[in-house]
């Protein structure tokens, strides 16, 4: 058996000299800040070495919001409910809440009450100078529709929010099993008749893709709850995710440049890092999508959510698999093909939209094309090229077969710029995690103290007098948080570092020595954090014994 490092004894022969071994502060469990913070404040730098960022815990909060909103009352100029009413539940569903956002004003709603979308997008965020609007509050003519001014580039935006020809409504529920959130797509007046529900069989195998790249399909069911007949389908829940169209099309208004303080049109162009991105994104989730043999079908910008921090995934898939299905003509293998096929082909009209901002840049591919080869690389202008092409095509030009796999061989080296900016902020928001684990630690100590101290049914209790044991945790409590400025001030010590590395000494025991004074200066005791932490275990045990 190996001696060295397996339990045996040394060679005094070939020993080494002994080094001292450097051990850490006894105190400093929690990891120390980056070097980036240490040249801020010593109560800025406590901020940042203990708790998340603030852009991030501000974006988990309104995603918290999200989920429990509540539904509002929406009604005309009139004082009339526009918004027909939603049932209490569907099948195991409750709580519904249509996701269309409100607005100051009247909004805009069809003469059925249905929300009016564009691009699928609801007409409340589009500026309302622009909305055909009539005396009532509702959309007077949906022909004007097509005709709104409001793509970048000038071109008209016809309304796309129909799935199959049949108008949608998007609403949010509780599921009665599980607890959870998810997104309800009801598709208004379709009514699947015996000889079609076999078409739900489509539904059962998009629920077994997992796929970060997709919003998951749950289920799809039909019900007459809204008072006629409708299939509904069920997707998780993301809040506040918007689509592509939202995000770069529609304009926004002009903000102020906080260098000069006038207000700066916006800047609405996608960066071509950004491109790259979304197209890495879509490319590997159609991967995953046709490797099962199932074909998006809804590849477009209204259909495409961003979720987070630069995340796309496809939405309604399943739904067109649904609503055009023929039991006369049932799904083969050829035309699971097309559908495939036409995916490619979506993709690059939807990277034709993006660069060129509008989403009529299908209608002139040569066009569209040439201006995205004027701003941005070749490289790009040739993938989007090879998804523009045919299969046969493709075949003459570059020997290839057109199908995903082929595309992501293109894509190979953005792949990987796309997997080490994944990891980055994977490694972001594990810091981020790891700073919470730290609190956590410090949030129990601190419930164990407030348990302790100021417990009115123990006032004649010697053990918990002002000369007992106890005495120190009511002392080291004052000392916590009932410290002032030195000189007479009188100043409150409200210095977070002070908080966060005392609390981090106790819990590790330190044997560092403090004074503790009482609050008539009478008195003071010069104990180590180590007897501090002995008291409050003891403490908190007998109280324990007793509850």
């Amino acid at each position: 058996m190996d001696q060295q490092g397996h339990g045996g004894y040394d060679d005094p022969s070939t020993a080494q000299p002994m080094r001292p071994i450097r051990q850490p502060l006894q105190y400093h469990l929690s990891a120390p800040p980056l070097p980036h913070t240490s040249n801020l404040h010593p109560q800025h730098m406590a901020q940042h070495a203990y708790f998340m960022s603030p852009s991030l815990r501000e974006d988990l909060f309104r995603r918290n919001e999200a989920i429990n909103v509540s539904a509002s009352s929406v009604t005309d100029l009139g004082g009339t409910q526009t918004r027909p009413p939603q049932p209490e539940e569907a099948h195991v569903y409750k709580d519904l809440v249509a996701l269309e956002p409100d607005s100051s004003g009247p909004l805009p709603y069809g003469s059925r009450g249905n929300p009016v979308t564009i691009g699928g997008v609801p007409t409340q965020l589009l500026p309302r100078h622009l909305l055909p609007i009539g005396a009532n509050g509702l959309i007077s003519s949906m022909g004007a529709l097509s005709q709104l001014p409001i793509s970048s580039s000038g071109g008209p935006l016809a309304p796309s929010s129909a799935l199959g020809g049949y108008p949608t409504e998007v609403h949010r529920a509780t599921c009665t099993l599980d607890g959870k959130t998810y997104v309800l797509r009801r598709i208004v007046g379709f009514n699947l008749g015996r000889e079609k529900e076999r078409a739900l069989e489509g539904v059962e195998r998009w629920r077994r893709l997992r796929c970060p790249g997709v919003v998951n399909v749950r289920e799809a069911f039909t019900s007459w709850r809204w008072g006629e007949a409708s299939i509904v389908f069920v997707y998780d829940f993301h809040p506040l995710s918007t689509t592509l169209f939202a995000e770069h099309l529609l304009p926004r208004p002009p903000r102020v440049d906080p260098r000069t303080g006038r207000m700066q049109t916006v800047d609405m162009h996608v960066p071509e890092r950004k491109m790259w991105s979304y197209l890495c994104q879509l490319a590997s989730a159609l991967r995953q999508i046709h490797k099962l043999g199932l074909a998006a079908r809804c590849l477009e910008l209204g259909k495409v959510l961003l979720t987070g921090k630069n995340r796309v995934q496809i939405n309604c898939c399943s739904v067109l698999d649904v609503l055009t299905y023929d039991p006369q003509n049932p799904p083969s293998a050829e035309s699971m093909a097309n559908h495939q096929a036409e995916d490619l082909y979506k993709l690059g009209v939807l990277l034709l939209c993006l660069s060129s901002l509008s989403s009529t840049a299908g209608n002139n591919i040569a066009q569209s094309l040439d201006n995205l080869g004027r701003h941005y690389s070749k490289e790009l202008k040739d993938v989007v090229t090879w998804l523009l092409q045919s299969a046969q095509e493709v075949d003459r030009d570059y020997g290839t077969a057109k199908d995903a796999d082929e595309l992501l061989r293109l894509l190979g080296p953005h792949l990987a710029d796309e997997l080490e900016a994944s990891e980055n902020y994977s490694d972001l928001l594990e810091d981020s995690l790891s700073r919470e684990l730290e609190n956590a630690r410090l949030v129990r100590l601190l419930c164990k103290m407030g348990f302790i101290n100021e417990r009115p049914e123990y006032d004649h209790d010697p053990n918990w007098s002002s000369t007992g044991e106890r005495y120190l945790i009511s002392l080291f409590r004052d000392y916590l948080f009932h410290s002032v400025e030195e000189g007479g001030s009188g100043k409150p010590v409200l210095d977070l570092s002070h908080l966060l590395s005392n609390l981090n000494r106790l819990d590790a025991g330190s044997e560092d020595r403090i004074m503790l004074t009482s609050r008539d200066e009478q008195s003071c005791l010069v104990v180590s954090y180590k007897e501090i932490k002995a008291a409050i275990d003891s403490a908190f045990s007998d109280l324990s014994r007793h509850g």
